[in-house]
């Protein structure tokens, strides 16, 4: 099967012989789908039964956060499968990469659970990593509770130290099975909290003795403005990716804002408690003071908006949360994905 470079333009003829994303991930695995280059680096390839018709492609490419492992795609249209393209394509864009700084890294692939992608990916002998899931709160499921905390409740500016601060240690934490690099506050600033990146506004929670943590935090949630038109869940992914409002008499709406037509909200909610290193003793008073500590920063931030999260099985707090809310109804479960890790096909 002819197998060549991806160049200008093969994305569109890509994006006729596909069927369209059933996911956010998957939308933005696409994205990888243009042609290589070294800044960001990147390598990608196509295929082609005859010149102009692609039947599918494969991308690899950096992950700058986490730099001793690369994501990788390998796509095929649904009538095409099963014949083998997908391991031509998988070797071809790993040949691709000799030379390069992804040479021979670790590999990712997050695919929709019990997708084809899936299948696909454990017979080329990926194997799970984490669990994704993306569930949605709707507004007022949570009537807030402890009133009386409410001088613990601080609406920051997303570029604010403090939280940025506290995103670095939380997000290195959380990534404890797919380690990150070493980070500066301004890497993770412009990933995560960044006006570039879509942070909209931030939280912060002090807890009490046992759930607070660094600088007396015990919780924080960023925002992420959303357009009114997108699928819901594509916040940045846990296990990877304005100006705030101030007064704690806003706390309400201080990080929604937004008005009733448009789409829920993002949230990214962290839990310091994860930062442990005793962070999955489910069994702990400290576990559940944690819990209950990020219940109430959601339901204040879901009064009056429906709000969706990203929770990964690196976050065992916050993974406590969204079973106790899925279990009894308040939330629902929008996907779920599995990240698996793999190595490059031999001889790249």
């Amino acid at each position: 099967m002819p197998i060549r470079e991806l160049s200008d333009g093969d994305d569109l003829r890509l994006n006729e012989v596909f069927a369209d994303a059933t996911t956010p991930a998957g939308h933005m695995a696409r994205s990888l789908f243009r042609p290589s280059s070294d800044s960001p680096l990147i390598r990608s390839v196509i295929a082609e039964v005859v010149p102009d018709v692609p039947v599918g492609a494969a991308a690899i490419a950096e992950s700058p956060l986490h730099p001793h492992r690369a994501w990788v795609h390998v796509e095929v249209a649904a009538e095409e499968q099963g014949h083998g393209q997908g391991r031509e394509l998988f070797d071809a864009v790993c040949a691709e990469t000799r030379g390069t700084a992804i040479e021979g890294l670790d590999l990712r692939a997050r695919v929709q659970a019990g997708s084809a992608g899936e299948r696909f990916a454990q017979a080329l002998g990926f194997i799970p990593l984490t669990t994704t899931r993306v569930i949605k709160v709707p507004a007022g499921a949570l009537p807030p509770a402890g009133g009386g905390r409410a001088e613990d409740l601080e609406i920051v500016a997303t570029g604010s130290v403090k939280l940025t601060k506290a995103f670095l240690a939380w997000y290195t934490a959380v990534n404890r099975d797919d380690a990150v690099g070493p980070l500066t506050i301004g890497q993770v600033n412009n990933a995560f909290l960044s006006e570039a990146a879509g942070a909209h506004g931030a939280a912060l929670l002090n807890g009490a003795a046992g759930t607070a943590e660094a600088d007396g935090l015990s919780a924080f949630a960023v925002s992420y403005a959303r357009e009114a038109d997108e699928t819901a869940g594509t916040l940045p992914a846990a296990g990877e990716t304005g100006a705030g409002h101030s007064g704690a008499d806003r706390a309400e709406s201080a990080v929604v804002d937004q008005s009733v037509e448009e789409a829920p909200t993002e949230l990214i909610l962290g839990s310091m408690f994860e930062t442990r290193e005793d962070a999955a003793d489910v069994a702990g008073e400290d576990f559940a003071a944690a819990v209950a500590d990020a219940e109430l920063l959601l339901a204040r931030l879901s009064v009056d908006a429906d709000v969706v999260i990203e929770v990964t099985s690196g976050m065992p707090v916050i993974s406590a949360l969204a079973d106790r809310l899925l279990a009894s109804g308040t939330a629902t479960e929008l996907y779920r994905y599995e990240t698996l890790s793999g190595s490059p096909a031999d001889g790249s």
